[in-house]
């Protein structure tokens, strides 16, 4: 007697699985999307903070843009997610940079941490 296979069956569990995979998959980039929004948005935010603030008191919120979930930590070192993030940051570390030279009328150059160290405890 030949045996029938129960291709409908095997196919319903392929189905299933790469269902699910594709769910798990879909559920990771939203959780990483999340995250870099949350990223930039905290940047945005501690620059418009700096941007706002007379002399060198723009300092403190340029120590939060550069040190604040420094690249990897959230995101997956050197993803396309990371590289926004990243620059993201190294836009707002110029204009936060820029902001401090003319309020200041001092050119500590372009490493915020010279101007952290310079600055940072006042």
């Amino acid at each position: 007697m030949k045996r029938k296979v129960p291709w409908l069956g095997i196919l319903a569990v392929v189905n299933v699985i790469l269902c699910s995979w594709s769910l798990v998959s879909y559920l990771h980039l939203d959780l990483r999307v999340t995250l870099a929004n949350d990223q930039t948005w905290r940047i945005v935010k501690s620059r418009d903070q700096a941007l706002a603030m007379k002399n060198a008191d723009g300092v403190g919120q340029l120590q939060m843009i550069v040190n604040e979930y420094p690249s990897g930590t959230k995101q997956i070192k050197g993803s396309l997610l990371d590289k926004m993030v990243e620059r993201q940051r190294a836009t707002a570390v110029h204009e936060v940079l820029t902001h401090l030279r003319k309020e200041t009328g001092k050119n500590f150059g372009d490493d915020p941490e010279v101007w952290i160290e310079k600055y940072g405890s006042q």
